[in-house]
């Protein structure tokens, strides 16, 4: 069926002539018609039957047809409403401005009345194409966020591949990072760039040689150097794809420190993306509560005691709040 078009009409007025009259008008226009003497005629009508435009009297006894206007469109907001009126004191803009669709002076004639009808019609016909289009786009929206989900999805699992012993790492740390740009009351959106990020800021890893990622020993100076280098990788890699999120800038940063002296540019305070700071602190907390080749877990009380002493120096206080608040105080797990 389709809704746009225009094949029921409800005439409303207390001058029972007038309205028959209208309605032989409509009905010769090939809809169908009926005629109600007064708002509460036509309120109850309309709450049984299904009109697309009511034209309705402006003067009525008791109610007039703005106030039934009104009250029909609190339940049936996309109503059309005609509104006649044969007063001079009523003026186009006037009934306009009041929220009807459109107006007609009494007397009008057939031709004046198909017209208003008929442009009513086109009206809603393009406004069902535009709806039309709107869930189109929508879908398209949809269809290419959830490819987006897999791809980075993908991505992440392939550092997983290379490093087996931190698998789970990037989908735990984006995990948190998200819970803790949520408690700190981030829109939508950041939150949604932060998991992109958590979920690949460790793609740079498939740089470094597998034997050094599961290496279960101290690493040397020259190892350790190369390990650092994976920001860089990962920047490298991200900053190919056209985010809409600053994702390769959240990876790149995500090791720095508020005080400085983080890699691989030695930022500090807020010229660190917010979005980078909230990832370091999920990061260490996952990184300290988990094995790892060269150690035991130490667990998520020696990593909030991490944060809390060095709360300011290389952590962003106010993400570090937030985090601790999420174990101490909201029972947050990692997952």
């Amino acid at each position: 069926m389709s809704d746009w078009l225009i094949k029921s009409i409800l005439v409303v007025d207390d001058e029972k002539q007038f309205g028959i009259m209208v309605q032989q008008m409509v009905k010769s226009l090939s809809y169908f018609c009926e005629v109600a003497v007064d708002a509460r005629e036509a309120l109850e009508r309309i709450e049984r039957e299904h009109y697309d435009l009511v034209i309705s009297d402006i003067m009525m006894k008791e109610k007039d047809g703005l106030q039934l206007m009104r009250e029909v469109r609190a339940k049936r907001p996309q109503l059309d409403f005609i509104i006649m009126s044969g007063y001079p004191g009523y003026s186009y803009s006037d009934i306009i401005e009041a929220g009807a669709t459109d107006f007609i002076s009494k007397p009008f004639g057939i031709g004046e009345l198909k017209v208003k009808i008929e442009r009513i019609q086109r009206e809603k016909q393009v406004y069902r194409r535009f709806e039309e289009s709107n869930e189109a786009l929508r879908k398209a929206h949809d269809r290419l966020h959830c490819t987006l989900k897999q791809i980075v999805g993908v991505l992440a699992s392939t550092v997983e591949m290379k490093d087996p012993y931190t698998a789970g790492h990037q989908r735990r740390v984006s995990h948190l990072a998200t819970a803790i740009a949520r408690e700190m009351g981030l829109s939508g959106d950041v939150i949604e760039g932060i998991k992109i990020a958590g979920l690949l800021h460790d793609i740079g890893k498939i740089s470094v040689p597998s034997e050094i990622l599961t290496r279960p020993s101290t690493l040397k100076e020259l190892e350790m150097s190369l390990t650092r280098n994976h920001v860089i990788s990962s920047f490298e890699i991200l900053k190919r794809i056209d985010f809409q999120w600053p994702v390769a800038q959240i990876s790149y940063q995500h090791h720095e420190r508020m005080d400085g002296s983080g890699y691989p540019l030695g930022l500090s305070g807020e010229s660190i993306l917010l979005e980078a700071r909230i990832l370091a602190v999920a990061d260490v907390v996952e990184a300290m509560s988990s094995h790892r080749p060269y150690r035991a877990a130490l667990g998520i009380g020696m990593a909030l005691e991490e944060l809390a002493r060095n709360r300011e120096t290389l952590y962003d206080p106010e993400v570090v709040d937030a985090c601790l608040r999420l174990f101490t105080e909201k029972g947050y797990v990692l997952p």
